[in-house]
């Protein structure tokens, strides 16, 4: 968890107006900012580059690509949140001139670049770390006597703050040490060392003493100290120009507020619950030093519910909490209800006045709480912070955290609106799907129960004759999965059982064969074939599935033949594709064979040379379903010859082999 910056440092370090603040502004004027060209403005200038790593410390290993890790941190603040920085800090003590920031952006970015080409000069791996300690010991020999503290403590307590691996928060300590010790220290310690030398005495590039340390030639240190000489000064960020913004005399309290107002809501428009956190989170660092608070809302006359959703079991534990508004014990109730700031000392014993309000300061890790009402435009909020309320800047900052809570409070409370309003929306839709599903059902049941009544006549009229029973009955059995199929239209995708994803293959091509080969083949003068091995593995593709499939290349097979043509259903075996187990299936004719435009475009939807009724769908299908379950379908045809598809469909592999089966592939 990230912590605002020492009490100590506060006032000087974070509360300095950026040097850069005119040229960071120029780039946010554009309606899509250089977020690289601001990254780049930003490494130059530790005034900008400070607070920004302040309000999101770098994570482990983070400290490789600079450039990048700035950029993130620019763009998850957006141009909104970044302006009312700068009109926040401008406003807040406009006699802090921006010339003193300049001269520590310049010293800094000096110091920064010796730093790194000494560190490029001995092939240090991480040269983006010296140039962080160059620039962060500038900033704390600028702040460390306003803080009581020595420039390399002040440096070390700022870098450690900010994130900064630990060597170089080493090096900072070292920089003073005796020469011996630096010398023997990590590699980073005796560059940091070097570097502040020479960028504070051209002339010691000639000590071999300090050659020595910086392990370079003399000759090599003096043409590195001009170079960098020249680099830091053409590429320091902008001092302010007369006539700018930085300083000016503060503006009238309303309409502070007013700009404030505007800048931050729009930081927060058009950002879902995730990314409001996450902004809100930074700009309570960025703007006052302070982590963010829980943001408590009573909703329709319910207990106080959690607004922010990063933390979704502190949520959980609140709502379960049950703490209601006009809870009589609790301090954070009666600073919602009275629009009161309240402090709240919890401490560690029991003894507190109320359950709720000592649980929810062990949550947020604190003994004393800060509980902040937020007047919103359509319902009351309290923001509670884990800290005494005098440690909230609510003197010329009040506003402006206020205000930042407030729109991002404001944004939630309309995030919560519309996903409520979709929620809606989609159960609305469903009812009425499934009461339309319902009626097409019911319609669609009645000519289905009337087919099936016949087919039980029929088995009833011809009792003796095995063969018709046998058919009838797998008719039958068609029927009713084509009314379980209606059935299912009721149900939503994904509500209705899972069917087993996987089948005997065998059993079905026998059921296919009964119910297929006489109506759609031997009636038409057509010999149909069937070819299988006794016994056949079962495949991992579910039986409707698979089924689906078969009986669209039936269909389509026995409409393009004619008498006297052979159609054959065969399974030749198991094979490997691409490292997977897979049942071979064929299904081969001798007819007329698909022209070539035919096979250019043969799985395509709608492409059909069958006219009539035919949509042209089937192969389509066919495709989509094997895709869906892994398995290949492959066609061979020749004009005059015949056509041939051969469906690959994945072996289901048992559990216990699973394992060893990815272990392998």
């Amino acid at each position: 968890m990230a912590h605002p910056v020492p009490s100590a440092l506060r006032p000087a370090a974070p509360s300095l107006v950026p040097s850069g603040s005119e040229a960071l502004l120029g780039l946010l004027g554009n309606p899509e900012p250089d977020w690289r060209a601001a990254a780049e403005l930003t490494l130059r200038d530790v005034t900008l580059c400070f607070p920004l790593l302040a309000a999101r410390p770098l994570a482990g290993g983070e400290a490789c690509d600079l450039g990048a890790l700035l950029e993130q941190r620019l763009r998850q603040a957006g141009t909104g949140l970044l302006r009312a920085w700068m009109l926040h800090l401008a406003q807040a003590d406009p006699p802090r001139a921006a010339a003193p920031a300049a001269e520590l952006a310049q010293t800094a970015l000096l110091a920064a670049e010796c730093a790194r080409h000494i560190a490029q000069e001995n092939r240090y791996p991480r040269p983006d770390e010296a140039y962080l300690a160059g620039m962060w010991l500038a900033l704390g020999q600028a702040v460390g006597g306003a803080s009581g503290q020595s420039a390399n403590a002040a440096a070390a307590a700022l870098a450690t703050q900010c994130g900064l691996p630990s060597p170089i928060v080493d090096a900072l300590l070292i920089e003073q040490a005796l020469e011996e010790y630096v010398a023997a220290a990590h590699p980073l310690a005796r560059i940091l060392w070097s570097a502040v030398r020479l960028a504070r005495e051209p002339d010691s590039a000639s000590d071999p003493r300090f050659a020595a340390m910086a392990h370079l030639a003399p000759e090599v240190l003096a043409s590195l100290r001009t170079d960098i000489a020249f680099l830091a000064g053409g590429r320091a960020a902008p001092p302010a120009t007369a006539g700018a913004p930085w300083p000016r005399g503060p503006l009238p309290p309303q309409l502070q507020a007013a700009a404030l107002g505007g800048l931050l809501q729009g930081a927060f428009a058009g950002l879902d619950a995730e990314a409001v956190h996450a902004r809100l989170a930074l700009g309570c660092r960025l703007l006052a030093g302070v982590e963010q608070p829980l943001i408590l809302s009573p909703a329709d006359d319910r207990p106080l519910a959690l607004l922010s959703p990063g933390a979704p079991r502190l949520a959980e534990w609140v709502d379960e909490l049950a703490l209601r508004s006009d809870d009589e014990s609790s301090m954070i109730a009666l600073a919602l209800r009275s629009t009161t700031p309240t402090t709240v000392v919890l401490g560690e014993s029991l003894d507190t006045r109320s359950a709720a309000d000592w649980q929810i300061g062990r949550w947020l890790g604190a003994g004393v709480i800060a509980c902040v009402p937020l007047a919103l435009a359509h319902t009351r909020t309290v923001a509670v912070f884990g800290c005494p309320l005098e440690h909230l800047p609510l003197d010329a900052a009040a506003s402006t955290l206020g205000i930042l809570i407030a729109r991002a409070a404001d944004r939630l409370l309309d995030e919560q609106a519309r996903v409520r309003a979709q929620t809606e929306q989609a159960e609305q839709f469903q009812a009425r799907y499934r009461q339309h599903a319902r009626t097409l059902v019911h319609e669609a049941n009645n000519p289905l129960t009337v087919i099936r009544s016949y087919v039980g006549l029929l088995e009833q009229r011809h009792a003796d004759d095995t063969s018709l029973r046998d058919k009838l009955a797998l008719i039958d059995e068609e029927l009713a999965r084509v009314g379980d199929l209606l059935g299912r239209f009721s149900a939503l995708p994904g509500q209705d059982a899972p069917e087993e994803p996987h089948c005997a293959v065998g059993s079905l091509l026998d059921e296919l064969r009964a119910l297929c080969a006489e109506p759609l083949f031997e009636s038409h003068g057509i010999r149909f074939e069937l070819r299988k091995p006794a016994v056949l593995p079962r495949v991992a593709m579910p039986a409707s599935a698979l089924r689906q499939v078969l009986l669209n290349l039936l269909r389509n097979a026995s409409e393009a033949l004619s008498p006297g043509t052979r159609f054959a259903l065969a399974v030749p075996g198991q094979l490997v594709v691409d490292g997977r187990p897979c049942l071979e299936i064929r299904l081969i004719d001798n007819g007329p064979g698909l022209s070539a435009e035919r096979m250019a475009d043969l799985f395509a939807s709608g492409s059909t040379t069958k006219g009539g009724e035919h949509q042209g769908i089937g192969l389509s299908i066919v495709r989509d379903i094997l895709l869906r379950w892994n398995a290949t379908v492959v066609c061979r045809s020749q004009a005059g010859s015949g056509t041939g598809f051969q469906l690959f469909v994945p072996v289901q592999i048992p559990p216990d082999r699973l394992n060893a089966f990815k272990n392998l592939v």
